[in-house]
């Protein structure tokens, strides 16, 4: 018999949290800083990345009266986990993510303890750079080991907004990314290199392979590169070499929408760090205009589970979708 979900206030890494506690699954949302999923743990072991400047810390971006100022005061804070994050980041100021939405407080508000099920929402401020309020919800259903995160955008300001949704999740090195490539793909080889990155360009052909009509990103080492796919299919598999635990499969699915514009010219993308042993598994809805009022929903599902080897077929990829 299956163990029941536990929902728990806690602290994590100096914040305070909640774990959602589901058999192998644990999860840690930390509502003080951007609403995240702080911490993705599988049978006791971490697979998000924090960063280590930054644990336990809380900003009181509410208080804070010249974003700007601020922003540049702060620079690029990475904090961790799992985020919502608006597209495209060419239209970010300064540089960085909007701060109420990234580093703000969330309000979080428990709509379903268990037994069987567990339903949490976690609701941005009023972000005053863009005029958008994002709601993460995140359920949980007993004796499975996936979970979905349900991306909402708000427009609580006055004129029309266009944005798109962007999940983020900073996992812990190293890992291969798997990826579905589209036949039809407006760039070569199915695969988009991000050539802002770093050393997109000169690294592809060694970091970037194919398996069937699949795309492997290989995130080993600390250069900082970036691809993503346009693929009609929205998945991604990160198989992650965890240490004292083997290989784990981390899996995001979203819906893909091939007749709408995405910000980034892709539904998935992988993000490979210079800075700190990590790499980002990236999802992305697709561009929306919001009116007065208006809202946007996308559901995204992520799951965990074994992984017995690194897959030498396209096949092998594919039986840990779902």
């Amino acid at each position: 018999m299956s163990m029941n979900i536990a929902v728990v206030a806690g602290r994590y890494k100096g914040w305070s949290c909640w774990f959602l506690k589901n058999g192998p699954v644990e999860l840690v949302l930390v509502p003080q800083v951007g609403g995240r999923i702080m911490g993705i743990r599988w049978r006791g072991h971490d697979l998000s990345f924090t960063q280590p400047e930054l644990e336990g810390q809380v900003v009181d971006i509410a208080a804070v009266e010249n974003l700007s100022a601020k922003k540049r005061e702060m620079g690029f804070p990475l904090w961790g986990g799992d985020k919502t994050w608006l597209a495209p980041q060419t239209r970010w100021t300064e540089g960085a993510p909007f701060l109420d939405l990234d580093s703000g407080a969330y309000e979080l508000a428990i709509e379903q303890a268990g037994p069987d099920l567990a339903i949490v929402r976690m609701t941005s401020r009023v972000c005053r750079e863009t005029g958008v309020q994002i709601t993460r919800t995140v359920s949980m259903k007993t004796g499975e080991t996936a979970w979905t995160v349900d991306h909402c955008l708000t427009n609580r300001s006055a004129a029309e907004v266009e944005w798109g949704p962007w999940d983020v999740s900073m996992v812990l090195r190293t890992g291969r990314v798997y990826l579905p490539r589209s036949p039809k793909s407006a760039y070569p080889g199915g695969v988009k290199t991000d050539a802002q990155e770093d050393q997109s360009v000169a690294l592809r052909n060694s970091v970037v392979a194919q398996l069937g009509a699949l795309a492997v990103i290989d995130c080993h080492g600390g250069k900082r590169f970036k691809y993503g796919v346009d693929a009609d299919e929205g998945w991604m598999l990160g198989v992650l070499d965890v240490a004292g635990l083997g290989l784990v499969g981390y899996c995001k699915q979203v819906p893909v929408f091939p007749s709408e514009p995405y910000a980034h010219g892709v539904v998935a993308s992988v993000f490979n760090s210079d800075r700190y042993p990590y790499f980002e598994m990236e999802t992305h809805g697709p561009l929306v205009r919001l009116p007065p009022g208006g809202r946007y929903e996308i559901e995204e599902r992520q799951a965990l589970c074994d992984v017995a080897s690194w897959p030498e077929h396209e096949n092998q990829v594919r039986q840990y979708l779902s």
